[in-house]
Formats: C-alpha cells, structure tokens, sequence
C-alpha cells in the first residue's frame, strides 16, 4: 500500500472536525445582541451558513471515506491478482529474461510478507531501493524509519535502526550534528568488510554497475532518513538516477501516458493528510517480457528542490484498468 490510508482517514476527521470547530468559534455570534441590534435574520442567516459548513464537511468525509476503502479493497487484491494474472502471462513468454523471471519470483514473495518481515532486511539487500540526489556530492540509497503502529511505542523496527543501536549509535551524534547526515565510515567498513556492496543502479534510460561507499543517517526536525553512499563515479552528469536492485533488471524504457492519466484520475488531493506529489507521478519503463506492470517516479533533476514528496514506485494495472502499488519510496 502507498500510504497507510486508516491512519490518513481518522487523521482527516480530526482535521475536518478541528476547522469545522474553529470556524464555530471565529463565527458564533452574540445573539442576544444580535437579535436586539438587528432582529432574528442574522440569527437565520448564520444558522444557515453553519448548516451549509456541516453539509460539506460530511459531504468530504464520505467522499474520502470511499477513496480510502477503494484503496484498501486495491490492496488487498493486489498479491492474488499478481500471482493468478501477471506472474503466469509473464512465465509463459519465451521472451522472458531468467533476471527478469528470478525478480517477479522474488516480488511474489514480498507482495505476501509484513512490513516488520521486510524491514528486518537492510534496504541494499531489499528487492528494490529507491536512490535520491539532494546535495551535488550526496547520491545515495535511501532507507526511511519504520515505525512499530501496532505498540504504544512507536519504535523504529528498521533494520538500518537496529545496526546503529547494536553499535551503540544514534541518528544524531550530537547538537551540532542535527540536520545534517552523520556518516558512520567505521561502522560502514565493518558492516561491508565481508559483504559484496556492488549493485544495478537504473537511470530514466539506462542501467549502471556502482556499490555502496559508505553509510551514514540523518535526523532534523520533520524528516529522518538513512542514506548509504554510492559511488557516483560511473554516473553521467546528464543521468537521472531513480532506483537500485540486486537484480540486473532488463527494462524496455518508454512512458505510458494512459498509466499516467489512470494514477492521477485515482489520486484525492484533498483527502490526503501530509503535501504530495502524485500529480508530478509518471511511468518511465516497464520489465521486457512482462505486462501491466510499470515503474514510475516524480522528482526534478539534478536535485530535488522543488517537490514536496520525490518518489519512486512499481505500480501495476489490473483488469479495471485500476493502478495500485507494488513497491513505493
């Protein structure tokens, strides 16, 4: 699922009910002084425009309610249809790369694993890992928090987290440290010594051989992440570096602006609880051999410094021509 859209659903009805209350409060006339200044029409009048608010804030909710539930209903289809329509249509193509075929292989079993079994993984061993580009000298994989909802404790399951406090390490080193990214070098040589930490990067048109140099984590104010350094020797100046796999993926490059159009007819802007950017989403290529299913990302380039929400994603078209996700970051 892209977002966890239950949490996302009561958050709106906190929203909604918190503006809904504010207006009251900036709203809520005096009436006895009111109906002595003026009459009753402006007693009238205000009932009224507070029935209208009330009107559209349920009319939102049910609206979103729906969008919600439609995401839901999409996910939880998504592994059966995947197993049951795409995965036997792709296996049957004489055309099918054995890369291509070990991947959807590997992606049957993720589409049917928890959350906590896929973040006990570290993101570079992952099926697939999305890179990003914020500074000149900063290209890197990276790997986000995963918190625990299910505890009070909301603590952090990554595997990423889990390395740092085995090492007795934490996302900030100290005050001078937040808001930057602590690179961990002896940490990162220890955890590497013994481990091959070459991998296929995949650009908007190409693929490119680079490994992992170095990892480090990051903790400001709204956003924590960690990032493993890669080499950006092997990169072009011109390349738009999207995302890492272990597998040496053959991808058939071309966009699908039908796709395209699908995602953005599914997007609810105005249910979603955090600034996005879905509208920017867009496919750039597909598996050879493979249909329905497509990768996609939003981001500007050479840095995103535009975007609320750059991402990258595998999305796939089911029978109702309806999109839903597969992997997203």
């Amino acid at each position: 699922m892209k977002q966890n859209y239950r949490n996302c659903y009561f958050l709106l009805l906190l929203m909604l009910s918190f503006t809904f209350s504010c207006k009251q409060k900036e709203t809520q006339p005096d009436l006895e002084a009111i109906e002595a200044a003026m009459g009753s029409d402006v007693v009238a009048a205000d009932s009224t425009t507070t029935t209208t608010a009330e009107e559209a804030t349920e009319a939102l909710r049910q609206e979103c309610a729906a969008h919600f539930e439609e995401w839901e209903k999409l996910n939880s289809t998504r592994a059966a249809y995947f197993k049951t329509v795409v995965l036997p249509k792709a296996l049957s193509n004489p055309e099918l790369t054995e890369q291509n075929k070990a991947f959807l292989l590997a992606l049957d079993t993720y589409l049917n694993q928890s959350e906590e079994e896929v973040r006990a993984t570290p993101t570079t061993a992952q099926l697939l890992f999305p890179i990003f580009k914020l500074k000149e000298d900063e290209l890197g994989v990276f790997s986000f928090p995963a918190y625990d909802y299910k505890s009070e404790s909301f603590l952090d399951i990554s595997a990423e987290n889990r390395i740092l406090t085995s090492s007795k390490l934490t996302a900030t080193i100290d005050s001078t440290s937040i808001d930057k990214v602590v690179f961990h070098p002896q940490l990162a040589d220890s955890l590497f010594r013994n481990q091959d930490q070459t991998f296929t990067a995949f650009t908007t048109g190409r693929k490119v051989e680079t490994k992992v140099v170095n990892f480090g984590s990051y903790a400001g104010e709204c956003l924590e992440y960690y990032n493993y350094l890669i080499d950006s020797q092997p990169f072009k100046a011109s390349d738009k570096v999207l995302f890492g796999s272990r597998y040496n993926l053959d991808l058939a490059y071309r966009n699908y602006p039908e796709v395209d159009a699908q995602m953005k007819r599914q997007l609810k802007k105005e249910c979603a609880d955090c600034p996005d950017s879905s509208e920017f989403e867009k496919t750039f290529a597909t598996l050879k051999g493979v249909p329905d299913l497509y990768f996609t990302y939003a981001d500007t380039f050479p840095l995103n410094n535009s975007l609320d929400t750059p991402s990258r994603a595998l999305v796939m078209r089911m029978e109702n021509n309806k999109v839903v996700y597969l992997w997203y970051q």
